[in-house]
């Protein structure tokens, strides 16, 4: 027995002495970057840093220089307009023990190419010296809608899902020579869309036609028993599925809303708002961003337009 607890002893000692040098890596500073493409040609940034607790962080003030520096830059080095939504700029950070965890977010508005039904980005990692303008090199996240796909990819990332629209270079130092291109084109959505809004007209007619029916046999019961009687038929009201309630909600207060300010309004659950949220967000009538600890939901300009 005293062998068995020696050799347990001796397996956790090299347990933790293999684990000390990823903690200590991990304490200190490194980054990831995660972009969300969006079909407006929008892309929301995140740039998460992982530092010791002990280390400096980018000021407001340097980091709003940083971002409007570096998007102008940009502009100017692939002849396109772009800016930055100043609302966008967030920095959050989250402290332990021994580490800290700064986020910075921003939304890049332009930041693709939008042709036909095609999103084409790429262009702005050409710039010159492009992450060093941010903060180095580190693995880079890209997300984009649901109803569409990669047509071509250049280079090949080190990690792709298409189920879940994400793939992944690590490292950004790869990103030489003119790359990374990309191109998505739009996927047609697959669902019962179509038979929902035929179930809905269904059932505002068959409501209409018993309400019809109702006051047809009340005037006919009346004119029987000698009673002179005008029927009143009130108004049906439209049926309003609960993604019409959160898109009425969202146009009245001019399209764009916080996640938490509609949970409040719809009265529905955290949750339930969220799945409408990520419904709407697929069939591309909302985009999302990430605000603070909140998110900050936009009307699509189709979806205004209507």
């Amino acid at each position: 027995m005293r062998v068995y607890r020696l050799i347990a002893c001796f397996a956790v000692c090299m347990l933790l002495l293999l684990l000390l040098p990823l903690h200590e890596a991990r304490c200190q500073n490194y980054v990831e970057y995660k972009v969300q493409i969006n079909s407006d040609g929008s892309a929301v940034w995140i740039v998460t840093q992982f530092s010791n607790i002990n280390a400096t962080i980018e000021t407001w003030q340097d980091f709003q220089q940083k971002i409007f520096n570096l998007v102008d830059f940009v502009a100017s080095a692939t002849h396109r307009e772009m800016a930055v939504d100043e609302s966008s700029l967030q920095i959050s950070t989250t402290i332990s023990s021994e580490s800290k965890t700064t986020e910075y977010s921003f939304l890049w508005q332009n930041f693709s190419v939008i042709q036909g039904n095609e999103i084409i980005f790429g262009d702005v990692f050409h710039a010159n010296n492009f992450f060093s303008q941010l903060f180095g090199d580190a693995s880079l996240q890209v997300s984009y809608p649901s109803n569409f796909s990669i047509k071509s990819i250049s280079p090949a990332p080190y990690e792709r899902d298409d189920s879940a629209e994400t793939f992944v270079w690590s490292r950004t130092q790869d990103l030489v020579n003119g790359e990374p291109n990309i191109i998505l084109t739009s996927t047609p959505q697959t669902g019962n869309n179509g038979w929902q809004q035929y179930a809905i007209i269904g059932a505002v007619a068959a409501v209409g036609a018993t309400l019809s029916l109702l006051g047809f046999y009340r005037f006919k019961r009346r004119k029987l028993n000698g009673k002179s009687a005008s029927v009143v038929l009130e108004d049906a009201s439209p049926i309003e599925s609960e993604e019409d309630k959160v898109i009425k909600i969202l146009k009245s207060s001019g399209g764009s809303m916080r996640q938490s300010a509609i949970v409040e309004q719809c009265r529905f659950s955290k949750a339930k708002t969220s799945q409408l949220l990520a419904t709407l967000e697929r069939k591309g009538n909302i985009t999302r961003y990430k605000n603070g600890r909140d998110k900050i939901v936009n009307l699509t300009e189709r979806v205004k337009g209507e």
